[in-house]
């Protein structure tokens, strides 16, 4: 009821996902009810979902929703399903999330959002069932990206993502084609300075990127994208926090990791520009002379590394990693020439991030030799 405080509605609806929620038997009441209350429970839901006019209570009534879906769509236990013999389980969820997700027929910005981040959410339980919608959802995508509502691109951005990582590549092969698109969502989040909404977005990319590595291959041939962007983030002092900085990096090192043979073959501008940016991050050190004279007594120090700012510290682990994955004989060139330009420098900050990336690396050279 729009009568009862916010505050207590949004806590309701906290117990309500629990009693949806597939668990224990004490908890998991909604099992236990008439088949008859399942279907009023599901209808109503629905339905409150739809008219719900404050955006924060339609995002928690959305969490009962899916939460709800994992259970009476699963294909690999059809006991709760609301419909025996129907193969979604749940006839009437995706037909109401697809036309309230679509840009071109949504009652609100802010209903629209909530239904496309409600139908990502629905994407590992019912992803068959989405990406055979092609013509709905191929819509749906498009008019996302192309709104003019940032929370709108956003949530598209998501969903591409989400289905990315959840379904085989002939699924999620259409959707090559909104790479560039996406990049230009980073960029247009990072110019307007909506850094947790592109924290959220990097971090879906570095989910793609560890799960579906192809989906960037065409993008890093064509223009070196988003490589390039991510870098950009992870050099970039003054616009970003250090938590977009590390999860910037983040994506060029779990690529490398992923795909360093078609990297060196086919991109390879990319491993020394995430080499680059790992040093820029080992510049990332407090300037007064205390920190000065506790680097010189600490460099043979293995226990005092633990003290080092965050950011330089993200820098040397993940110039190690990149020497692992990569090997010292095809980073090797481009890192001891990064490692020169850096120790001759006159910041001390410099000769220091020089000295951590020999320190982090010997091990490899090592094991080459």
């Amino acid at each position: 009821s729009a009568d009862v405080d916010e505050g207590v509605r949004r806590h309701d609806c906290v117990l309500l996902r629990q009693l949806v929620t597939r668990g224990s038997e004490k908890d998991f009441v909604y099992a236990r009810i008439t088949d008859a209350h399942k279907q009023e429970v599901a209808n109503e839901l629905l339905r409150r979902y739809e008219q719900e006019k404050s955006p924060a209570m339609q995002k928690k009534i959305g969490e009962v929703v899916s939460k709800l879906a994992e259970y009476v769509c699963d294909k690999d236990d059809p006991r709760g399903s609301l419909a025996p013999g129907n193969p979604t389980g749940w006839p009437a969820l995706l037909p109401q999330v697809f036309r309230m997700a679509d840009t071109s027929t949504a009652s609100s910005i802010e209903s629209c959002e909530s239904a496309l981040r409600l139908l990502k959410d629905c994407v590992p339980t019912l992803k068959d069932h989405i990406v055979e919608a092609k013509q709905q959802l191929g819509q749906i995508i498009q008019n996302g990206l192309q709104s003019p509502q940032v929370k709108h691109k956003v949530a598209t951005f998501l969903l591409v993502c989400e289905i990315v990582t959840e379904t085989e590549k002939k699924a999620w092969a259409p959707l090559l084609s909104t790479v560039g698109v996406l990049v230009q969502v980073l960029t247009g989040l990072a110019q307007a300075k909506e850094e947790d909404l592109l924290q959220e977005c990097i971090q879906a990319f570095t989910d793609v990127a560890t799960v579906e590595p192809d989906f960037f291959k065409a993008q890093l041939q064509q223009s070196l994208e988003p490589a390039k962007f991510m870098a950009t983030v992870a050099r970039t002092r003054e616009a970003c926090d250090s938590g977009l900085r590390g999860l910037a990096i983040e994506w060029l090192v779990s690529y490398v990791e992923k795909r360093n043979k078609f990297l060196v073959k086919s991109v390879p501008d990319f491993i020394n520009l995430t080499l680059e940016c790992c040093m820029s991050l080992m510049l990332e050190v407090d300037d007064s002379e205390e920190k000065l004279k506790e680097w010189i007594e600490r460099m043979d120090d293995e226990e005092g590394e633990e003290d080092e700012d965050e950011l330089f510290h993200t820098g040397e682990e993940c110039i190690d990693r990149v020497a692992e994955a990569a090997t010292m004989e095809t980073i090797g060139n481009s890192l001891f020439r990064l490692i020169g330009h850096f120790s001759q420098q006159d910041s001390w900050q410099a000769k220091h991030a020089a000295l951590a990336a020999v320190k982090q690396t010997v091990e490899y050279v090592e094991e080459q030799g």
